[in-house]
């Protein structure tokens, strides 16, 4: 067994010093064979497997070696590492020229406290940005934040993520009960600025919040997301829309809604079953939200509310009131108090005037 071990002492020593700075070093194995594939030199080491290249080590249970191609291939247990990042795969191959490596089979990439799962990755620049290929899964470990989806793509200099094939993002609190869910055609996390960015059919659920819209930049520790593209949220049981749209969050709870551009907001008059609805409507607004309900409203530009007024549980009619600005107090779903600057004017409908007039009786 020694004299086994020393003949391949001194076979890797000829290798090693016939190589060349930069290239391929095969510092260790078990065992090692020379063969010839399809008129190529090929090298074949199997059982404890290390090479090196300049930064990189690689382990395995096996590696051929095509020095006529610089192609190399390893097999079962493989481990890449290249300073802080670190690859493990059922296969690997990789161009000792072009530094191109693919990953095939429960790839797991780490780096410092990211998390990357896949089937296979495709690496251009040995580990520095790659292609992600069924089931990819994205973990930001201190942020909690989590990207999911068919195929994705990693930037490891960036520490930024892009997936797409029905993406999810999902970010979880300290405890790891998941409080935020995105999803979208695609979705973009940078964790240089802590942000995620969905394009296209968009849909975040938080708390008691779903929202809609075309782009969503989510920005993951300030707890603020901005919606466009014919943003609806609806909240409990008020919706609201708008050209643009701002969300905040304090404590996991949805907190103010901001709207720009023909905002309109509908609330319940009661709650009641099928109760009318509150209408807001103007150029801006902002809207307070207290435990899931709608507590305040700001209305400006050609606002406008029409609501509903309740005694009790009575029904007494319906206003319509309009000015420069509205400022409108809720409680219990029902308008409180209104003040009203700048061109005001109001209409009143009493309740008997809003019924619906009763069909005639068939003979």
């Amino acid at each position: 067994m020694w004299r086994v071990l020393f003949t391949l002492f001194c076979v890797m020593s000829g290798v090693l010093a016939q190589t060349a700075p930069g290239s391929v070093e095969l510092r260790r194995a078990n065992s090692l064979r020379y063969a010839e594939e399809n008129g190529q030199r090929v090298q074949e080491l199997t059982g404890d497997v290390l090479i090196v290249k300049d930064s990189l080590n690689i382990t395995c249970d096996q590696a051929l070696y095509y020095p006529d191609s610089g192609q190399l291939i390893f097999r079962n247990n493989v481990q890449f590492q290249d300073g802080q990042r670190l690859l493990f795969a059922n296969e690997v191959l990789y161009s000792d020229w072009t530094e191109e490596l693919e990953a095939r089979g429960d790839v797991r990439i780490y780096q410092d406290t990211i998390t990357i799962y896949c089937d296979r990755a495709l690496y251009r620049e040995r580990l520095g940005s790659g292609y992600l290929y069924d089931r990819v899964r994205v973990r930001y470990e201190p942020r909690g934040v989590i990207l999911n989806g068919g195929i994705g793509y990693f930037d490891h200099k960036q520490k930024s993520a892009w997936v797409a094939r029905s993406p999810v993002l999902t970010r979880e609190d300290s405890s790891g009960v998941i409080n935020t869910r995105i999803v979208g055609d695609t979705i973009t996390y940078s964790e240089a600025e802590r942000q995620a960015t969905t394009i296209g059919h968009v849909k975040i659920v938080r708390d008691s919040l779903t929202a809609y819209g075309s782009l969503l930049e989510f920005f993951t520790d300030s707890l603020f997301a901005a919606l466009t593209g014919d943003p609806l949220a609806l909240s409990g049981a008020d919706s609201i829309g708008g050209d643009s749209m701002r969300l905040y969050f304090h404590k996991e709870q949805l907190e103010r809604v901001e709207v720009e551009g023909d905002a309109v907001a509908t609330s319940p008059a009661d709650s009641l079953p099928g109760s009318p609805r509150h209408v807001l409507t103007g150029q801006q607004m902002t809207l307070w939200i207290e435990q899931s309900i709608l507590a305040r409203a700001l209305v400006e530009g050609t606002a406008t509310a029409t609501y509903y007024v309740r005694d009790r549980d009575d029904a007494q009619g319906l206003n319509v009131t309009s000015g420069d600005e509205l400022t409108i107090g809720f409680d219990n779903r029902r308008i409180s108090r209104i003040r009203v600057e700048g061109g005001t004017q109001g209409k009143y409908t009493p309740e008997s005037l809003l019924a619906p007039p009763v069909p005639p009786q068939q003979p």
